[in-house]
């Protein structure tokens, strides 16, 4: 299967669709993690093993974004098979409590951490080949905003970065990109 290029949301179908499209399988789902102000005082990270850096722990807001966007996919009926992540705290904390809804394992990955184009080409690869393996499977890529346009999800035009709070659904050489709005009661929404 090969996957490249990107499509805007609003040419998919809706969210409707995209959750459809979820609750099928065969996509990898590509997150920056929740949000992590650097220089916090007393960072922390949760998971146990996970490497802290210097100021770099999810945020009270970013704790709550990664277990609502769990939640929010378990809610849907979208399940998640494997999990890849960095080691950073920052990453690998949003990925387990992602998965914390009841989803697949989650395995760190020194590739969710390398910036290097040749590393992400070799992985995604990796990941294509487990999809053709198991084509109603969904993968779920934790990371960081420098190594997220390697996976197919860059940030929109007019961003600096990818957001955290945003999901990009790569399949078929498309994303479809949501973002969760969890501040306050607003509702998920395609991103365009």
């Amino acid at each position: 299967m090969a996957i490249a290029g990107c499509a805007h949301a609003r040419d998919a179908g809706g969210l409707d669709a995209a959750l459809e499209q979820l609750r099928g399988g065969g996509n990898i789902i590509v997150m920056r993690h929740a949000t992590s102000p650097g220089d916090q005082n007393a960072a922390v990270g949760m998971t146990e093993g996970c490497a802290l850096a210097p100021g770099r722990g999810l945020s009270a807001q970013g704790f709550f974004e990664a277990r609502f966007a769990g939640e929010w996919l378990a809610a849907n009926g979208v399940k998640i098979d494997t999990t890849y992540t960095s080691d950073l705290c920052r990453s690998y904390d949003t990925a387990r409590l992602v998965a914390a809804a009841g989803n697949g394992p989650v395995i760190p990955r020194e590739e969710m951490k390398s910036d290097d184009p040749a590393v992400a080409e070799a992985f995604k690869k990796e990941l294509e080949a487990a999809l053709a393996a198991s084509p109603t499977a969904n993968i779920l890529l934790v990371n960081h905003s420098n190594i997220t346009p390697l996976y197919w999800s860059g940030p929109l035009e007019g961003e600096e970065e990818t957001p955290s709070g945003r999901l990009h659904i790569v399949r078929n050489g498309e994303t479809i990109r949501i973002d969760l709005k969890v501040v306050g009661s607003a509702a998920p929404a395609l991103a365009d």
